[in-house]
């Protein structure tokens, strides 16, 4: 009875092995190793109650109705395996499935970035390098960067203190 009822809480250590990080394996060894000892534990109790002779307590006895009475609470003594009330482990199960779904959308979306983040070095393992670039590459490359001669910029050269910004006020 008692390998019944651990049977469903088993507990999948590969997997735990595979998600555990370096620095928490040896947490994780503890974990296991106390688990382990009180699952030992569980195990080396009998799945029922012993049995006791009540024939014996009532020879010895002075007053035999105390053997009776005695007996007769023993056998109507009853643990009940606890039940999951609240539905607890059906409410982690359905956390776990959403977890584990946006533990999969993240990963798809660290996959796309990766791949847009690789395009981007080997473009940029195209360039040439910085120091062998004259001052008509880097705006070739980079038009952004480049000076407009039709719009020339003044110090310091940020687009609040330029002429053609509307909240430019010239200072004498």
């Amino acid at each position: 009875m008692a390998s019944k009822r651990l049977a469903a809480s088993a507990v999948d250590w590969a997997k735990f092995t595979k998600v555990c990080s370096k620095h928490e394996m040896d947490m994780l060894r503890v974990v296991k190793t106390k688990h382990d000892s009180f699952l030992g534990k569980v195990h080396s109790l009998p799945e029922s109650l012993p049995k006791i002779d009540f024939s014996a307590y009532k020879a010895r006895l002075p007053n035999p109705a105390m053997a009776d009475a005695f007996q007769k609470s023993y056998e109507s003594l009853s643990i009940a395996y606890p039940k999951d009330k609240d539905n607890l482990m059906q409410k982690i199960e359905s956390e776990n499935q959403t977890k584990e779904k946006e533990a999969k959308a993240y990963v798809a979306q660290t996959q796309e970035n990766m791949k847009t983040l690789k395009l981007f070095l080997e473009k940029m393992d195209t360039l040439p390098k910085y120091r062998e670039m004259t001052e008509e590459m880097l705006n070739y490359y980079f038009p952004e960067t480049a000076m407009d001669p039709e719009r020339p910029t003044i110090w310091p050269h940020n687009p609040a203190h330029q002429p053609y910004n509307p909240n430019f006020k010239y200072v004498n």
